[in-house]
């Protein structure tokens, strides 16, 4: 998904045809070929397919959400040689339309992440498609969350949890203590962990989000669940930190700098 993101604007992500006539162009036209493994796929146009073609393309996306855990991107108007070609208006909502009936036919669900007017006034469509797996209520990603003493780890992950704002003098990071000690010298010593989960539409659901919410109301409300563990950066709890690193097998490690 990385290279294509650059090809839109973060700010404009309209499912609307009618509403992308404000969108500037861009000038690049092509991506990489399509990759042969992983849970990105290319498709030019996908309108009114018979239904042995169709049989196909769900056991297509089958096997791209297999191979994102329960997540695909599909990349609508693009060629698999990676041109983008585009689509217009009525052809890519046919497109998003049988792409919605193919989700549906595996019980998950699509969301128009960004689109974008070529210089030939076609449009690119970027599509998150997530399926829970049938053993799980949720997508669970656990992330590390790395960096040196007074980074602002903690605070980060309690302004990101809580959905408030830190008051400057360390309220945000209170939540992600778990000692005495550590309120007082406001370092982590010990492995903490937050979540912070978000629903098919792709909306932050946390602390903040209704009232009196607990995280077992995060967990039942959310598609996706991020778990991140707040790990000490001081050299005196090393061990500690490479304990939560081997221990709890992240998905991802974030490193937070400060400067």
């Amino acid at each position: 998904m990385d290279p294509l993101v650059s090809f839109f604007d973060p700010d404009d992500c309209s499912p609307n045809c009618v509403q992308q006539t404000n969108l500037h162009n861009i000038n690049q036209n092509v991506l990489p070929p399509e990759p042969q493994v992983g849970n990105i796929e290319y498709k030019l146009k996908i309108i009114n397919p018979s239904k042995q073609r169709f049989e196909h393309l769900v056991t297509q996306m089958k096997w791209r959400l297999r191979e994102g855990q329960g997540e695909a991107i599909y990349e609508i108007g693009v060629e698999d040689t990676g041109a983008l070609t585009g689509l217009s208006c009525n052809d890519m909502t046919a497109s998003l339309q049988t792409l919605k009936q193919m989700a549906l036919k595996l019980g998950a669900t699509t969301t128009i992440l960004r689109d974008r007017v070529l210089e030939n006034n076609k449009i690119v469509t970027e599509v998150l498609v997530r399926k829970v797996p049938d053993d799980q209520n949720n997508i669970e990603i656990r992330v590390a969350v790395l960096g040196n003493a007074d980074a602002g780890k903690s605070t980060l992950l309690g302004v990101l949890t809580q959905g408030h704002l830190d008051n400057g003098n360390g309220r945000a990071r209170l939540n992600m203590f778990r000692h005495l000690h550590e309120v007082q010298s406001g370092r982590t010593s010990s492995i903490s962990h937050e979540i912070l989960g978000f629903n098919s539409q792709g909306q932050e659901i946390n602390y903040s989000y209704s009232d009196l919410m607990t995280a077992e109301d995060i967990c039942e409300e959310s598609n996706k669940l991020i778990t991140f563990l707040d790990l000490a950066g001081h050299k005196k709890y090393i061990r500690t930190t490479i304990q939560g690193l081997s221990g709890y097998l992240p998905h991802h490690a974030m490193l937070v700098v400060s400067h």
